[in-house]
């Protein structure tokens, strides 16, 4: 929550910011703005502080442990993980906006905002060395260089004109996608989510394809869910971070991972993530850390994710 309130403050900021000249000037940059002038994001900027949830979702930075007690996998491994988690030190932001279908005026009426996050700090194991025969305990240390992607549909609604703010809430969010995080130089790669609760059958193949937000996928609380993950790899290490449930997934080896679990009855709009880690990054206390993430959208019910008639 403290971490939302600070991402929410400091996009009024830069809204403010770039009003307060009183200007219009235009903005066209790759890590800017495209087709809109500085007022206009700075409109669309208090939207998206409205809704910081939806940029800083609760799984990308989580540092809770995960337990990992397993056997070396293979005559190679250098450690034995028992377990393993991340620390993020700093995360650097950075919005682009591509405005477009302008109306009779020139003002836009669509907007679709790319957040783009690099994600620093450290991925660590508790470990013991399979070569003293596993009687020893020590704390691997790995850099962690992440970079977190997720984009925002937003359009242009009118405002009861008898209001003068120059900051009213003219934007509103009306899509996402999910979000995906990748390790500098990753190797390792998730193809595809596939996700059973309920009457809900669906696969994800693009973490970043946009969703009506009225329109996320719906799971009911104290619903069985079943996820099968397929990777590029059957030697990966596949986990489920989850607001009420962390566990690592099952290996068919043939590539595809299977975790079931029950949700709990947490209301509003939540995410769930699947993080695909490679051998090396448990087993090898040599090798670099590969990762890589999707984090999905799901809400319990239809009025949970009703973020697009907000006032």
């Amino acid at each position: 929550m403290k971490k939302h309130l600070a991402l929410a403050l400091g996009l009024l900021v830069m809204a403010f910011a770039m009003t307060g000249c009183g200007k219009s000037s235009s903005l066209t940059s790759s890590d800017g703005t495209t087709g809109g002038t500085a007022v206009e994001q700075a409109k669309v900027n208090v939207s998206l502080a409205a809704d910081a949830a939806l940029i800083d979702e609760e799984i990308s930075q989580d540092e809770t442990p995960m337990d990992f007690n397993a056997a070396p996998e293979g005559a190679l491994a250098a450690i034995r993980p028992y377990r393993w988690w991340r620390h993020i030190t700093s995360v650097d932001r950075t919005f682009s906006t591509e405005f477009s279908d302008p109306d009779s005026s020139g003002r836009p009426l669509r907007a679709i905002v790319t957040v783009n996050a690099r994600l620093q700090g450290e991925f660590n194991i508790l470990a013991g060395d399979t070569a003293a025969g596993d009687t020893a305990r020590r704390i691997v240390r790995k850099p962690l260089d992440e970079q977190r992607l997720r984009k925002l549909y937003l359009i242009r609604i009118p405002v009861d004109s008898a209001r003068t703010d120059s900051l009213r809430r003219e934007w509103r969010i009306v899509g996402t996608s999910g979000v995906k995080v990748t390790s500098r130089n990753a190797v390792t790669r998730i193809q595809s989510i596939r996700l059973q609760a309920g009457a809900l059958d669906t696969t994800v193949t693009d973490p970043l394809e946009l969703h009506r937000i009225r329109r996320v996928f719906l799971v009911p609380p104290f619903t069985p869910v079943t996820l099968t993950v397929t990777t590029l790899s059957p030697t990966d290490m596949v986990f489920l971070n989850h607001v009420d449930h962390r566990a690592r997934f099952r290996n068919n080896g043939d590539g595809t991972f299977t975790l079931a679990w029950q949700t709990g009855s947490h209301p509003g709009l939540r995410h769930f993530g699947v993080r695909a880690l490679s051998n090396g990054t448990l087993f090898d206390d040599a090798a670099a850390y590969d990762s890589q993430a999707w984090i999905i959208p799901t809400a319990p019910r239809r009025e949970d994710c009703d973020i697009e008639h907000r006032r």
